[in-house]
């Protein structure tokens, strides 16, 4: 299975034009399975496509210990696979108090403004790619349509969107996991996944499985709806704009 998911993630990245050959590619590395398997796969990936690798962590400051624990691992890791690697660290829970936002929101915020700025001011003109899933899509595809979505929010998470790329959009967590397994890829657990205190591990603990158990590809099921509505968006927007013009 691991040849046929870098194979897979390599095919996705062609197909969808995601990489461009002298890119720099700045990996959101978190030190769960998906980031690395990403790390990894991007780092066999590398001189097929010509780009240049790095890596970002962020900690969140939510989990003490544990949380220090997954910046060294990544620091580690990265060291071990020669990618340079960044990091930084923010007290998530206090911004988001006194924002009035929650700390699910204002994490996801302030890291994508982190890398953001690592792009800025490290790496002029970098990509960033992130490891969700199709697991992921289909979380968020069903998150949307209970707060009341349209085309887009139906479409799910964007294949790429500005200068953030997702080559792993292709593949499921099961797959992931067991190329971290068949590959002896070592990662860390984020404890927080664990819990239901936040929305989208509700659905991952509570509602994906009763909907897996009507249909066990519902992920790759919602993933098709999500591209057909991405491609019905995308066209009603070229349609809106050129009758603006």
């Amino acid at each position: 299975m691991g040849d046929n998911v870098r194979e897979r993630v390599g095919r996705f990245i062609r197909v969808r034009s995601l990489l461009t050959e002298g890119d720099k590619v700045l990996i959101a590395l978190s030190g769960g399975a998906d980031s690395v398997a990403l790390l990894h796969i991007l780092i066999s990936l590398k001189e097929e496509f010509n780009v240049a690798l790095y890596a970002a962590h962020f900690n969140h400051g939510i989990r003490g210990e544990e949380a220090d624990r997954d910046e060294s691992f990544c620091k580690a890791l990265c060291e071990e696979m020669g990618v340079p690697f960044f990091s930084h660290g923010a007290d998530v829970p206090s911004v988001a108090e006194s924002l009035g936002e929650s700390v699910e929101l204002c994490g996801r915020r302030m890291r994508y403004e982190y890398l953001q700025c690592v792009c800025r001011d490290k790496l002029s003109g970098a990509k960033i790619a992130t490891a969700h899933h199709s697991d992921d899509n289909a979380e968020t595809v069903l998150w949307n349509l209970t707060r009341g979505a349209g085309i887009a929010g139906l479409a799910g998470i964007p294949i790429k969107r500005d200068n953030i790329i997702r080559p792993l959009l292709c593949c499921t967590r099961s797959e992931i996991e067991a190329y971290c397994s068949e590959n002896d890829l070592d990662y860390v657990t984020d404890s927080t996944n664990l819990s239901d205190d936040y929305t989208r591990n509700k659905l991952r603990h509570r509602v994906m499985p009763v909907l897996r158990e009507l249909n066990p590809s519902v992920g790759e099921s919602i993933g098709r709806t999500s591209a057909i509505m991405r491609e019905a968006d995308e066209y009603l927007n070229q349609i809106s704009e050129k009758e603006i013009k």
